[in-house]
């Protein structure tokens, strides 16, 4: 794919981790090219395959509790896990921009595996919170990288549909994930076979995920184009309420991600797979089918009215008494996610000058980072204290209220 390009600017399915992009690529404002070649397909498997790693860890939890913590040392160990993403926003775009996207592909990858590899044999709190920072930041970074190339292999007016195909593979991989895991651990019963099993899987995956991408061919940069500090740039043009809807829409993600499968164990059930298996799919649907409803109706409004869905979505979770209920949530979250994340990253981006939107994702990215943190400590908390209905109805509550609160923004 000899004219498609790398850099870490643009608008993301995925997002894109790091600073706004340093290097200008070549390829002018109007010059059409090929967008769905073989590099774009191996990029999007090589999505998929992250995705799937990243949902089979959605049975985490299962092995948190099965080496003697509590729910709420879950929330803890998740929400310290994100560090490892914080900590790398500020350089992961550099180093894209400066080695390209194929190495940090490989090196993500790599750094993934061995990190889910690592898990089985960890079971103090601090070594599993140190592999937990290593998986997120590895399984983040390949995400950033694949948002980035999807952003740059297609021309500024199909920029959105790339990066919103390749988003995709996402979907497909949240749907397989979580399958697999229930496959494993309703199939063997001593955890002392599941679980070595189960990572050493995970972490095989990750690494097929290096591989699939590893000949894909970018251009290289031409020329460079200086980029005030961060700081700076966030200060001049602050994005508004819009950053709240992201730390919203991540603290209502967190439950799905962490609190999951420790939710289904409590109601009696182990098989979480319905949620995904209807969630993927809406999701995949919604995306190809209503791609031009932000155009039509607004960014914003898509964004309030998508985030409320979410939080009603939540409330569905209250009534859940085995597996196949969960499509129900599923039903409306996958709704609000489809729509929320493409415009919520971009109103952020789209806050910055044109040459600075890389950095606008990040800080979109950034504060749903803050928002996993949030949820991951404030969820897991509040189910020791009170149980999963509260914790449900004060997720919903604050996810609406957000909504409402930034549907009331003017401009």
């Amino acid at each position: 794919m000899g004219d498609e390009s790398c850099g870490s600017g643009g608008d993301a399915s995925f997002g894109t981790i790091g600073s706004t992009s340093n290097v200008k690529w070549g390829h002018s404002m109007g010059e059409a090219k090929p967008l769905y070649t073989l590099s774009f397909f191996q990029v999007l498997v090589g999505a998929m395959l992250t995705m799937t790693a990243v949902s089979m860890q959605f049975h985490f939890g299962e092995y948190v509790a099965s080496v003697g913590y509590s729910v709420n040392v879950l929330g803890w160990i998740t929400g310290i896990g994100v560090v490892g993403t914080i900590s790398l926003r500020p350089y992961t775009g550099r180093w894209i921009d400066t080695l390209g996207c194929r190495p940090c592909f490989l090196a993500a990858a790599i750094a993934g595996a061995a990190a889910n590899f690592s898990f089985q044999f960890a079971e103090s709190f601090w070594a599993i919170c140190a592999i937990r920072i290593v998986m997120s930041a590895s399984h983040a970074t390949f995400l950033a990288t694949v948002a980035v190339y999807a952003a740059h292999a297609a021309s500024p007016l199909r920029r959105a549909e790339s990066l919103g195909t390749v988003g995709i593979g996402g979907f497909l991989g949240m749907m397989v994930g979580p399958a697999v895991g229930d496959m494993i651990f309703a199939s063997i019963a001593d955890p002392a076979r599941a679980f070595p099993l189960f990572f050493d899987l995970v972490a095989g995956v990750s690494l097929l995920a290096g591989l699939v991408v590893m000949n894909v061919r970018v251009a290289t940069p031409q020329r460079q184009v200086d980029s005030p500090p961060f700081t700076t740039l966030v200060r001049r043009h602050w994005p508004g309420r819009i950053l709240a809807v992201c730390i919203a829409f991540a603290t209502c993600l967190t439950i799905q991600m962490t609190f999951l499968e420790r939710f289904a164990h409590d109601r009696g059930f182990e098989d979480i797979r319905w949620f995904f298996l209807a969630y993927g799919p809406t999701a995949i649907v919604l995306r190809i089918v209503g791609r031009r409803i932000p155009q039509r109706l607004g960014r914003r409004r898509v964004c309030a009215t998508g985030l409320g869905v979410m939080g009603v979505g939540t409330l569905l979770f209250i009534p859940v008494q085995t597996g196949w209920h969960l499509a129900f949530p599923a039903l409306l979250m996958g709704v609000g996610h489809a729509f929320v994340f493409p415009s919520m990253v971009d109103l952020v981006a789209a806050a910055m000058p044109l040459e600075h939107r890389g950095l606008g994702t990040s800080l979109a990215l950034g504060s749903m980072d803050v928002g996993f943190v949030l949820g991951g400590i404030a969820w897991g908390q509040l189910v020791v204290w009170a149980g999963f209905e509260p914790m449900f109805a004060v997720s919903a509550l604050v996810t609406c209220a957000v909504a409402f609160w930034y549907s009331r923004e003017s401009g």
